[in-house]
């Protein structure tokens, strides 16, 4: 029983990699299920069986790299107190989990900010960063900021690590070092917020 379980999740598993390579490298659109099964050594009725569909395999790709994402805000937002720790160690846990989920990550940019027949997933991405935005406003409201410094702070802080996030997806030789590069966004946005706020009173 516990060899069938094994090898239900080692093939489930194998989909997912082989998909999120095909996918990354072609485009969802692209990619026919028969490629994913010849990739992953695996039959059709095995895909089938796991997601129903290749939307399904898409789906379970986006929400693993999602859940991973969720787990290493929930873990980031109960370590830290300052802001900057916030930042910093956020920072440097996403280009961590970037690389380990290079191929979905690229696969989920493809449809973010490409074209895509995948529009439900499209939109339920959107309704994760919402969420995700929400989170981030309250707990810096809870550090002391004011609401609309901590909406401009995430703006900007997204920005950069979209950038950043992007760079360790398109280039595979990337060995930027998350140290320095999450103590320059940190730094440029709090400057940038200090400066707002400087502004903004004047």
């Amino acid at each position: 029983m516990a060899a069938d379980s094994t090898t239900e999740a080692d093939t489930r598993s194998a989909i997912l990699r082989e998909a999120a390579g095909l996918f990354a490298g072609r485009g969802y659109d692209a990619v026919s299920v028969r490629e994913i099964v010849e990739a992953a050594g695996v039959t059709k009725p095995a895909l089938y069986y796991h997601f129903g569909s290749k939307e399904g395999v898409a789906a379970a790709l986006i929400a693993e790299f999602l859940a991973a994402a969720t787990e290493t805000r929930e873990r980031v937002f109960a370590q830290t107190t300052s802001v900057r720790d916030l930042l910093e160690l956020y920072t440097r846990e996403m280009l961590a989990l970037a690389q380990q989920y290079r191929n979905t990550l690229a696969f989920a940019f493809s449809i973010w900010f490409g074209r895509s027949s995948l529009k439900d997933l499209v939109k339920q991405a959107e309704e994760y960063d919402c969420k995700v935005a929400e989170e981030w406003i309250q707990l810096l409201r809870a550090r002391g900021m004011s609401e609309r410094a901590a909406s401009v702070t995430i703006k900007a802080f997204w920005a950069m690590l979209m950038h950043e996030l992007m760079k360790v997806v398109q280039c595979p030789e990337f060995t930027g070092c998350a140290y320095s590069l999450a103590d320059e966004i940190a730094t440029l946005v709090l400057h940038g917020v200090a400066a707002f706020d400087e502004g903004t009173e004047a």
